[in-house]
Formats: structure tokens, C-alpha cells, sequence
């Protein structure tokens, strides 16, 4: 009995181990079946994704390029391929999609899928910079110049001394002189700087101020000066008052509530535009010559002491200038954009002013060629102001900038979207 007992024994721990052992090379049959799933499941993947990088190479290379790319791999560590090509998909925007293909073998493929979207002519308001120039000319950054918020020129930032730029500061070109600490251009940057950034273009014209000017805005023809006033103490009551010529005693040819539903908030003069007073509400004051500043130009609600709705555009399609006069010849301050299509933000008569201490600016300038406000000689000034730049931290919103404001193209195609197939890997 013993012996038989022994017998069965034996046969069934034969049969367990067989069982065991049947299972266990199943188990490695199918780690090896899932591993190689998983290898051409990733190259797959990464020969899309690999497609997809070469191909946004060739494209910002030459952005007229849409022709489908593609690419076969057949050497004896790695085959596959995949195609990518450009297309329209509607108005201004773009699809680059690559698909590879991976062999798995038996005739069998798996393909991937990555689709990359592109928006060209976005739009962006000039009131992004807190200093924009397209041409510096011959003027510069001098020690006790100081400028926040973003700067930027198409051309070369001149510097003699050391001016402080507190947020990044980019050009298209360099500096002059060129090495930064060295010899005269010992300029302080808060927050670094960064050359050879693409040019960014001005607009053609100011066409769009103009319609608006007469669709809801004001237009008026010859010269013009206008005295803003903060009305009451209540929020968003000022008015404008437009008086005929370049003194404050013309004749008062109309008066605007800034807070009027049926005004768009534009007015534009086809002659010199004199400004000065205190601003309540939402405004673009435009000149399609010169914007002359006669005296200060304040928010009734300064930004930097609270909050406030004020907001204004000073543009000029040549020259935004302020006045040599007595009101300006102690200090000046202006709150608002300033924008020069064609021209520059000056002093009248900068190189013969006597020194006439700070120009505080709160907001933006941007100008097509940087206009001089006072001259100096080995890093200090001798005549006109002094400058003290301040950006107005509501305008890097988007939403929030004056009236029609002139925005600029981003010139290259902005990656707006990124999507890939992704496999959720069944393991057996």
C-alpha cells in the first residue's frame, strides 16, 4: 500500500509541476509578445512624433512650403516611415499632420497620428510694450533713465551710462556699443535682455482710427485743442472740449460725454491735436499730423494708487510732441499710450530747453524713429527732461488697451494647438 501510495505521489507532483511549468512559459511567451507590442507600439509613436519636428523644421524655414514630406526607413535596426504635409483648414489657420507607419510584422502596420495647428495674423495691441521703437536714430539711454515694463527696437538701443531697464529688454539688432558692461554701455537690466528677435511691423496707416472716427467716434477738420475734464467726483463722467486752433481760449466748437453710449470713444483731428487736462472715462485722441502736449495729461484715477477705469490713447500719424512752453518747462507727466506711426515722441526744441526736470509717462510709447526729449553731454543732461518711464500693468491684458487702439500681425505662425494618438497598451 505503501508503495502504490508512493507511486500516486509521485504522478501527481509530476502533473502539478508539468502544469507549472506550462503556465510559466505561457507567462514568458506572453511577456515577450507584450514587450514586443509595446517596442513597435513606441516606435510608432516616436516616428510620428520625430516626423512631425522635421517637418515644422522645414516649415519655419520657408512658412510657402505646404508639400507633403515623406520619408521611408529601411535599414536593418529600423524601418518605417511616415508622411507630413501642410494645409489650410480655414481663414488664417493651418494643419500640419504626420502619420507614420510601423511594421508589425505578417503584413500588419500600426499607425500614429500628430496633428500641430497654426494661427498666423493674431493681432496684438501695441500697448503689450511699454517701449517700442522701430528706429532708435541716434538717440540714447542715459544714466537716471529708467523704463518699466517690456522694451523693444527693430534697430540698435543706444546707450551712454547706466540707464535701468526693469523688465526684459529685446531688439532685433543689439546695443551700441555692443557688449553690455562695457566701456560706455554700462546699462542695467533687471530682468535680462535678448537680441535678434524678429522685427515686428508697423501699420501701413491708420485707417482704422479713421472709420471709427466717423462711425460713433468724432472727426474734426483743421486744428484742434482739447481740454479734458474728470467731471464730478463720480466715476466715469469726464467730458472732452473740443475748441477750435492750438489755444485754450479758441472758439468751443463741441463738448463730448466720454460715458455717451453713442460715442465709440475716438476722437481724431485732420490738423494739429492739443491736449491737456484730466481724463475720466475711455478715450483715443488722434491727429493725422501732431499731437502736441500742452500740459499734463492725468488719469482722475491713477492706476498705480488704486483702481481705475481711465484709460487713453495719444496718436499721431507723425509726431506726438510736447510743448515748449512755462506749463511744461518745470516737469511734465502723462498718463495714456502714445503711439507715432510715422514719427517720433519728442520736446519741441529739446536741444535748447533748460532743464526742465522729470517726464513721467505712465502707460506706453511706441514711435516709428525714437524722438530726443533733451540732450547730454558725458552721461548727464544739459537740456529738456529727464526720463522716468513707467509701464501701466492694465494694458498687458489684451482686453484692456484705448478705444481702437493700432495693434500689430505676428508675422510668423504661432503654434496654437498640439495633439498625438496615444495607445493604451492591453497587456495579456
Amino acid at each position: 500500500m505503501g508503495g502504490k501510495a508512493g507511486i500516486l505521489l509521485v504522478i501527481g507532483l509530476s502533473a502539478i509541476l508539468g502544469y507549472i511549468s506550462l503556465n510559466v512559459n505561457d507567462v514568458a511567451t506572453k511577456a515577450v509578445s507584450n514587450m514586443s507590442m509595446y517596442n513597435v507600439m513606441t516606435a510608432s509613436h516616436n516616428l510620428a512624433l520625430a516626423g512631425a519636428n522635421a517637418r515644422l523644421a522645414r516649415f519655419y524655414q520657408d512658412t510657402s512650403d505646404f508639400a507633403t514630406v515623406t520619408k521611408t526607413f529601411s535599414g536593418s535596426n529600423f524601418t518605417g516611415s511616415y508622411k507630413a504635409g501642410v494645409e489650410a483648414v480655414s481663414g488664417n489657420r493651418l494643419r500640419m499632420r504626420c502619420v507614420s507607419t510601423y511594421p508589425m510584422g505578417g503584413g500588419a502596420s500600426l499607425h500614429d497620428t500628430v496633428d500641430v495647428y497654426f494661427d498666423r495674423n493674431k493681432k496684438n495691441s501695441f500697448t503689450l510694450f511699454a517701449w517700442m521703437t522701430d528706429f532708435e536714430g541716434n538717440v540714447f539711454w542715459i544714466s537716471k533713465d529708467t523704463v518699466w515694463g517690456r522694451v523693444h527696437s527693430n534697430g540698435n538701443l543706444h546707450i551712454n551710462g547706466s540707464p535701468v531697464f526693469m523688465q526684459k529688454a529685446t531688439t532685433a539688432k543689439g546695443f551700441d556699443p555692443p557688449k553690455v558692461g562695457k566701456g560706455t554701455n554700462q546699462a542695467i537690466f533687471k530682468d535680462n535682455y535678448e537680441t535678434g528677435i524678429a522685427p515686428i511691423k508697423f501699420p501701413n496707416d491708420l485707417s482704422e482710427l479713421v472709420t471709427a472716427s466717423v462711425g460713433g467716434g468724432r472727426k474734426y477738420i483743421g486744428d484742434i485743442y482739447v481740454t479734458l475734464s474728470p467731471g464730478t467726483g463720480a466715476n466715469n463722467d469726464g467730458k472732452a472740449y473740443i475748441r477750435s486752433g492750438n489755444t485754450s481760449s479758441g472758439a468751443l466748437i463741441d463738448s463730448i460725454d466720454l460715458n455717451d453710449v453713442g460715442f465709440n470713444g475716438v476722437i481724431l483731428g485732420t490738423g494739429k491735436v492739443n491736449v491737456e487736462g484730466t481724463l475720466d472715462g475711455k478715450l483715443t485722441l488722434a491727429s493725422s499730423s501732431n499731437v502736441y502736449i500742452q500740459d499734463d495729461v492725468l488719469y482722475e484715477r491713477n492706476p498705480r494708487f488704486g483702481a481705475s477705469d481711465d484709460v487713453l490713447g495719444l496718436v499721431a500719424e507723425d509726431n506726438v510732441i510736447i510743448k515748449d512752453n512755462a506749463a511744461n518747462n518745470s516737469e511734465c507727466e502723462i498718463h495714456g499710450s502714445i503711439f507715432t506711426r510715422d514719427g517720433s515722441f519728442t520736446a519741441e526744441n529739446y536741444n535748447s530747453l533748460p532743464i526742465c526736470g522729470e517726464l513721467r509717462v505712465l502707460g506706453s510709447i511706441v514711435q516709428k524713429e525714437r524722438g530726443a526729449v533733451g540732450t547730454f553731454s558725458g552721461g548727464v543732461l544739459n537740456h529738456g527732461f529727464s526720463k522716468r518711464y513707467r509701464y501701466d500693468d492694465r494694458l498687458s491684458d489684451q482686453a484692456f488697451r484705448p478705444p481702437y487702439y493700432p495693434g500689430y500681425y505676428v508675422t510668423t505662425y504661432a503654434i496654437t494647438n498640439w495633439w498625438e494618438s496615444y495607445r493604451v497598451m492591453q497587456f495579456e
